[in-house]
């Protein structure tokens, strides 16, 4: 059985499909078949999937409440290891569907009190989810758009406040990178054009934690 990701968000703009395509396209490059449905309005993975020549990788647009379910097993039926869902903003069927199917729920935010309220949301969304598939749903914060260097204090206050939650929160955060936005002009990721960059290392980070976190639920 493929490892199910839902990347969740109750707003846009936090960096939500520009997490998806880099960790789906790292895990590619690992040796992983990965398969990414594009669930969100934008379809903007969809874009990069018609760019992109990866191995390994392949997105699926279109995706929708009436179809997340078979296109989930589809991708499995396929060979997939491992299947990213890039959700749309805000709540919605489709997202507890996906969330309901999920092994981890990555939830993007960045360092502001509105966006950490909003994640806050897709965390009790991911509540109910677990609720109807009555067994435990993994969820997790990822820090993201993250300035390199000075924190403001504001900043800080924020991360500060989500720790003392003790919400479950990724070590590593998503800096904001020139690249990230680059790749969705040119297809090509970090790693493919500067792979010993600062970016592809922000990248490789993450992407392990995340198969730490996932490592647990694939050998129950």
């Amino acid at each position: 059985m493929a490892a199910t990701i839902a990347v969740a968000s109750a707003k846009g703009g936090c960096g939500k499909t520009t997490t998806v395509i880099l960790l789906a396209t790292y895990l590619a490059q690992a040796g992983y078949r990965v398969t990414v449905l594009d669930g969100d309005i934008n379809q903007h993975a969809a874009a990069f999937g018609l760019l992109s020549d990866l191995d390994n990788f392949r997105v699926v647009p279109d995706i929708t409440e009436a179809n997340v379910l078979r296109a989930i097993r589809t991708a499995e039926a396929d060979g997939a290891d491992v299947v990213i869902i890039d959700l749309p903003g805000g709540t919605s069927v489709l997202s507890l569907k996906a969330m309901h199917c999920a092994h981890l729920v990555l939830i993007p935010t960045q360092t502001s009190l509105p966006d950490v309220k909003d994640a806050v949301k897709t965390t009790q969304q991911v509540d109910d989810a677990q609720e109807m598939a009555r067994i435990p749903i993994q969820r997790a914060l990822l820090w993201t758009r993250v300035p390199a260097g000075f924190e403001s204090v504001s900043a800080r206050h924020v991360r500060q406040h989500v720790e003392a939650m003790d919400l479950p929160l990724f070590r590593t955060a998503l800096m904001e990178r020139a690249a990230y936005r680059e790749m969705h002009v040119t297809g090509k990721t970090p790693a493919q054009t500067d792979p010993m960059g600062a970016a592809a290392a922000n990248v490789a980070a993450i992407a392990e934690e995340l198969l730490a976190r996932l490592t647990p639920k694939e050998n129950a």
